[in-house]
């Protein structure tokens, strides 16, 4: 104030005006003089009068500024990411209110008007900031900038359907200014079937048939297969069979039939057998594995086995004792009278001796070999083929046989077998 009153002129002050200044009580008369010093006073009021004009002067420019500064004053609305701000600025510009804001836009950024636009009261300004979404899909990487809020709008953004695809960030997650990356694999649909279930559709991101097996909690035993091999590429529409292979070991307790011990008895007929003391069957434990493919029995191998008790064998008395055959050209003797009787003199009356004879008669069935057996009488003691065609020794064992079933009745040559032909 000291200035502006210098440039309105006022006088230099003196000692009075000085300790007014100083704080220094003023005269209290009338006019304001004194005795000694009439001018003082005069002086004083002309400086005080110029400090009022001086105050009044520059009141009046700072009621002139304040009125300029009302009217260039604006009140916008940023809306930043959705979220509105009310802004009052002095900036005439968008560029200027973001920054009245504290914001700024950045290059990848999408800003409406643009940043050179100019604003009134009133103006409305939106800001989209950008984030930076590192993309990797099936192996294959990208860095993109997007506004998007989250990750299933990004992908949309990028014409890519978030449902189609497997992502390592939940789809909404939001995506931060500083940025997200994200790793996706396209789904596909495979069928599965585990343990001879039925197949079921299955929608997955895994690469191979092992990771879709740990997708969906199949744990894989030692002898477990899967069609196809578990390092098998994932296609769609590929379909995975996993076969559950279990072995068991089972253990029973079987019986074992004796064995023949065979013993020559020259008594016998050749080729006869006696059982002279029948055997003891023995007890075995045996350990079989069982191998089951989703639990039906697929193989069984015998893997052990232990005696319990031994079994005792069959006494068996085996004859040795060799018949006599007398062949005379084509008559066949045997010198053999078992049972009491005499087997040459029957077939001398039937046969002649001979064992290839045949008879055809009339009305009857046709007879063979030396006791003349019908095919149905040889047939019902065990014999096979024609008669006629077996050995001399295989004829007479099976014509002993039928004499133990019916004793001479068949032939009607039973008065033969009393005494020998003779020859």
């Amino acid at each position: 104030m000291n200035t502006r009153a210098d440039n309105v002129s006022a006088p230099a002050p003196t000692n009075a005006d000085s300790e007014t200044a100083a704080g220094t009580a003023p005269d209290d008369s009338p006019t304001g003089t004194s005795p000694t010093n009439p001018l003082p006073t005069q002086r004083r009021r002309v400086g005080r009068k110029s400090l009022l004009v001086a105050a009044a002067a520059s009141i009046g420019l700072l009621g002139l500024g304040g009125g300029t500064a009302a009217a260039m004053s604006k009140e916008v609305t940023i809306t930043v990411d959705g979220q509105q701000h009310e802004v009052r600025t002095l900036a005439g510009s968008v560029a200027g209110a973001l920054s009245s804001a504290g914001l700024q836009a950045n290059k990848h950024d999408v800003l409406a008007p643009a940043a050179d636009a100019p604003i009134s009261d009133g103006s409305t300004i939106a800001l989209e900031r950008a984030k930076e979404l590192s993309l990797t899909i099936d192996g294959k990487k990208r860095d993109v900038w997007t506004t998007a809020d989250t990750v299933d709008q990004a992908l949309t953004q990028l014409g890519q359907d978030p449902r189609a695809l497997q992502l390592s960030a939940d789809r909404s997650r939001e995506i931060p200014l500083d940025g997200l990356a994200v790793t996706a694999t396209p789904l596909r649909t495979v069928k599965l079937s585990v343990a001879g279930a039925p197949a079921k559709s299955v929608r997955t991101g895994a690469k191979t048939v092992a990771d879709v097996l740990k997708e969906q909690g199949v744990t894989l035993g030692a002898a477990d297969t899967t069609t196809p091999k578990a390092a098998t590429a994932v296609k769609d529409g590929l379909t995975i069979s996993v076969s559950r292979v279990k072995t068991t070991d089972v253990t029973t307790t079987v019986d074992v039939a004796p064995k023949d011990v065979r013993t020559g008895d020259p008594a016998l007929d050749k080729g006869k057998t006696v059982v002279a003391k029948a055997g003891t069957p023995g007890k075995q434990k045996v350990v079989t594995r069982v191998t089951t493919v989703n639990g039906k029995e697929t193989a069984r191998k015998e893997i052990a086995r232990t005696t319990v008790t031994e079994a005792t064998p069959n006494q068996i008395r085996v004859g040795t004792k060799a018949a006599t055959v007398d062949v005379q050209g084509g008559r066949v003797f045997f010198h053999d009278t078992e049972f009491g009787v005499n087997w040459d003199g029957l077939a001398y009356c039937e046969s002649t001796n001979n064992p290839r004879a045949v008879n055809n008669p009339a009305g009857f069935l046709s007879t063979y070999g030396l006791f003349q057996f019908d095919q149905p009488t040889w047939e019902s003691v065990g014999g096979t083929g024609n008669p006629g065609d077996a050995s001399p020794e295989e004829q007479l064992k099976r014509a002993k046989m039928l004499y133990q079933q019916r004793g001479l009745e068949p032939w009607l040559c039973a008065p033969a077998a009393s005494g020998p032909p003779a020859g």
